[in-house]
Formats: structure tokens, C-alpha cells, sequence
């Protein structure tokens, strides 16, 4: 059979799956995928596999559709098509937020400078702590240093946890972000 393929839909599919695979996986779940991988496939077909279910995903999914047709000159039905294209948004992790009266915001000494991502923020507390996933709510992660919304009852763990550990070659300091109206209030000053 025949593939239509679209090499600008697929390009950006594939960009797609690298974010996705950075920002917003369970990396104990995509550990367990990657162990049946490799048990399952041979290492000379794992490539030709991994194209298999690039190819596969590229025929159902159209996420960056909306851009094309625009490209093209194609009138596009927004509710048929996404568009995935980030603005200030791409710097907070797509995961559900803890309700504000039930979180706190820390601040993490780490960031985008030691490659940092949500996925590791993630399994860097879970790993160290008693949190469940369900405990971590929206992280973003700036050049230099992260916040990371927590429920309330874990916070003092995490902080305890986290402050003086080495990650990355760098001391941890854990602590409660400072509120919003303060951070806004120092930026003027």
C-alpha cells in the first residue's frame, strides 16, 4: 500500500512526540514501554520499528494542521485541528494544577542551564520522597532556577528532601517561591 506522505505535517508530528516525550511522560511508564521494546525487538529492526509507529502516528495524528493549511492557503475548521504552536505557555509542563488552597509553589535552584525538564523535576521528587504524581501540579522551568507546584501536605518533605542534594553537578536549595504580588513587586524596584 501507498503512503501519502507529508513531509511538513510529519516534521512537525515529530517535533510534537519530542515534546511530548520531554514535557509531559510518566518516565517510569515510558521505562516499562522501553523494556518490552527492546526485549521484544531486535536491535537491528528497533529503528525500522520506531519508523513504523513514527509512520502510524503521522496517518491519525494532524496536530500541526492548522499551521499547514494556513501555509498553503487552506481554510481549516478550528475545532477539527490544533494547533500546538507554544507562547509563554511552552515554559509550564502540561499537567493538571493542584487548587490553589491546597498547593504551595517551591522554588528549585535548577534549570533550563542543566537541561532540565518537567519529566525529571517529576521523578526527582517521587524518587526521593513519598509524593505520588498526583502531588505535583504545574512546573515551570526558567534559565536558571524552577517552581514547582506541590500539594501543601508534601512541601515540607520536598523541601527537607531535596535542599542539599547534588543533581547535575549542583547543590539543591528547596524553599517556598515567594507569592506572586512580591515577585511582581521586586521586578518594579
Amino acid at each position: 500500500m501507498k503512503i501519502q506522505f507529508n513531509k511538513e505535517k510529519a516534521e512537525g508530528n515529530l517535533k510534537d512526540i519530542l515534546d511530548k516525550m520531554h514535557s509531559n511522560t510518566d518516565t517510569a511508564g515510558l521505562h516499562e514501554y522501553f523494556k518490552l521494546f527492546k526485549k521484544e525487538v531486535s536491535f537491528f529492526k528497533r529503528s525500522l520499528a520506531a519508523a513504523w509507529l513514527f509512520m502510524y502516528y503521522d496517518k491519525i495524528e494532524t496536530p500541526r494542521l492548522k499551521n499547514i493549511e494556513k501555509k498553503a492557503g487552506f481554510k481549516t475548521n478550528v475545532k477539527q485541528a490544533v494547533d500546538v504552536n507554544k507562547t509563554g505557555a511552552e515554559k509550564y509542563a502540561s499537567v493538571p494544577p493542584i487548587p490553589e488552597e491546597e498547593s504551595k509553589r517551591l522554588f528549585i535552584s535548577i534549570g533550563k542551564n542543566r537541561r532540565l525538564f518537567p519529566r525529571e523535576v517529576i521523578s526527582l521528587i517521587m524518587s526521593k520522597t513519598s509524593t505520588q504524581r498526583e502531588d505535583i501540579g504545574m512546573i515551570r522551568i526558567l534559565d536558571n532556577y524552577s517552581f514547582v507546584q506541590v500539594r501543601d501536605t508534601k512541601a515540607d518533605e520536598i523541601i527537607e528532601t531535596l535542599t542539599g542534594l547534588r543533581f547535575r553537578d549542583r547543590t539543591l536549595t528547596v524553599n517556598y517561591a515567594k507569592s506572586r504580588s512580591a515577585e511582581s513587586e521586586s521586578e518594579l524596584n
